[in-house]
């Protein structure tokens, strides 16, 4: 289940996101990384240099990592991402599709364990009264519907988005990390999965 929001030892954004990693990651035997959202490369640095690593962006980057110049939602639907234990969906608007693409495609083994790392900044989107329609099915809103102030409401809707769809995979919730920015308008997400 999901726990409480878990405080870091650095309220800076990155050192939120950076420790949360690192307490996920200590629970992978051999953690190998794709990172859907590769941008700048401040968590590559911190977190995953010296693993296993594949980053994906639209945009080239060219600083000693692995990094393919591809839009993500395509490579997770088409590539094999069994290699893959790790994935990092640090996105500024919605992680939620690629969330639902890697649990859907990505079948996990006896005793293995996923790490999957989430940055969620629906809050705008939310305050209009839109969710994005592959979150609505985990919460029973109807495709088209939109609801008002959906923003008051958004911890309980990820955290039931989240156990519904990680239970829909065959897996369960291990190990839940959550916490948000010093504006309160980005949610940081960690989550250990394991086959049930």
């Amino acid at each position: 289940m999901i726990s409480k929001p878990w405080q870091p030892r650095d309220n800076t954004d990155g050192g939120a996101k950076i420790d949360m990693r690192k307490l996920i990651l200590s629970n992978i035997t051999t953690p190998s990384v794709l990172d859907c959202f590769a941008g700048e490369g401040k968590i590559w640095t911190q977190c995953y240099k010296d693993m296993p690593y594949v980053g994906l962006d639209r945009k080239a980057i060219s600083d000693g990592r692995t990094v393919l110049n591809i839009d993500n939602i395509k490579y997770l639907r088409s590539a094999d991402l069994t290699r893959f234990n790790v994935f990092d969906l640090d996105a500024y608007g919605s992680p939620w599709h690629q969330f639902m693409i890697v649990l859907k495609r990505r079948k996990l083994k006896a005793d293995e364990r996923v790490a999957i790392f989430l940055t969620d900044g629906l809050s705008i989107l939310t305050r209009l009264g839109n969710l994005p329609t592959g979150m609505k099915k985990y919460v029973g809103i109807p495709a088209k519907m939109r609801v008002p102030c959906l923003s008051r409401h958004m911890d309980y809707i990820r955290a039931l988005v989240v156990v519904n769809a990680v239970r829909e995979a065959g897996a369960g919730i291990e190990r839940a990390l959550i916490t948000r920015n010093s504006r309160g308008n980005m949610v940081y997400m960690g989550l250990l999965i394991k086959k049930t």
